[in-house]
């Protein structure tokens, strides 16, 4: 019997990789291909550097055309004509053309839910390839059971079409030694450090967190990391500026792994006041470095984290500067989150993920002879 081929769409591992690029690295990095199968990665511009480790053919299909047109053309003909058995994608969309089997990772239905936060070109465009790609799985992978009910609500969706695969992280241990330099190093010794990773999207509500700083000592100062993303777009320096916070408050567009783990150690406490997630994988990667974590309480979101983060009830500032005061006055308070955390975060691995994803995929293709 021949060999079978599983194809991916790869693309989220190129360029600067956010939360579904984590995801599917994490995926490939403990991925047990099934019997006889061979696993290709497909790339729109080049082959990452840091994904040498993975057993997989890289193939990169050069193309002018958008986004779309690479996805509905020149891949869907390429992993037609290399007789691929079973394709995934794990960002939402699938070629629509392809009649072998196809699955898909849903993270989230933002663009329905809240579809004032995109762009009219980008919501129709998610919506119709979401629509379109979850009616035609195979199988669906969600992140959570509250993404899986979304699904089956608003698609009429078979629970039995549907798993879920929640993130993982990789277990950290914080170096005390290393932290202290680091500090050192950027001037941050006698500072109490507010962290916050991940793109920024209107629903995450930094201003909120910028605005929290006017209720707090001047020793607290606030770092962002990630690639601003809003819509409507909202100047996060601008706003620091108008609060007189602009001293207090340190934004970075993007950070290598090596340089995102500096700050993970050097923070005091992490805050991510989502007001809509499938998963959100940033509080839980702040939890494995030991970080005590400060939620907004929402559905997702506090299902996931339960008791191992503190829910903050509003969106207010002042309750989210008693928040942080809370968290990082309190020993006991701080001690519980922080051994919380590390517990949660040691039950969300990728290990686990890769197992559910490869064994679905060994079934569907033993089932399609």
């Amino acid at each position: 019997m021949s060999d079978r081929i599983i194809g991916i769409d790869a693309r989220e591992l190129e360029g600067k990789p956010t939360g579904v690029g984590v995801y599917l690295k994490g995926i490939l990095q403990e991925l047990q291909i099934p019997p006889r199968t061979n696993l290709q990665l497909y790339f729109r511009n080049s082959v990452p550097k840091n994904i040498s480790n993975i057993n997989a053919e890289m193939i990169v299909l050069k193309t002018c055309n958008s986004n779309i047109a690479w996805q509905q053309w020149t891949l869907c003909r390429e992993i037609s004509n290399r007789n691929v058995n079973l394709f995934f994608s794990p960002a939402n969309s699938l070629p629509w053309r392809f009649n072998k089997i196809q699955t898909l990772t849903v993270h989230d239905l933002s663009f329905y839910r809240y579809p004032f936060w995109f762009t009219a070109k980008e919501r129709l465009a998610r919506q119709i390839n979401t629509s379109h790609s979850i009616r035609s799985a195979d199988r669906i992978y969600t992140v959570s059971d509250f993404v899986k009910q979304e699904i089956v609500q608003r698609f009429g969706i078979k629970e039995n079409r549907i798993k879920v695969t929640p993130n993982g992280v990789s277990q950290c241990d914080t170096d005390f030694t290393i932290r202290n330099i680091l500090r050192e190093t950027r001037r941050l010794s006698n500072s109490k450090i507010i962290l916050y990773t991940g793109s920024i999207f209107n629903r995450r509500h930094l201003p909120v967190l910028i605005n929290a700083l006017t209720h707090l000592d001047p020793s607290y100062v606030l770092i962002i990391v990630g690639e601003n993303r809003t819509f409507p777009n909202i100047d996060l320096e601008q706003e620091a500026e108008k609060l007189g916070m602009r001293n207090r408050v340190q934004i970075l567009q993007y950070l290598p792994d090596h340089l995102l783990r500096e700050y993970y150690i050097m923070a005091d406490v992490f805050v991510y006041l989502s007001e809509y997630e499938g998963f959100g994988i940033p509080p839980l990667e702040a939890m494995s470095y030991g970080l005590p974590v400060i939620i907004s309480d929402t559905p997702a979101m506090n299902t996931i984290y339960r008791d191992s983060a503190y829910l903050v009830p509003s969106f207010a500032p002042a309750a989210v500067a008693d928040a942080i005061k809370k968290v990082l006055e309190d020993e006991n308070e701080k001690s519980r989150l922080v051994n919380a955390g590390r517990e949660l975060a040691a039950h969300y691995n990728w290990r686990e993920t890769a197992r559910i994803i490869s064994s679905d995929w060994e079934q569907l293709l033993d089932s399609a002879g």
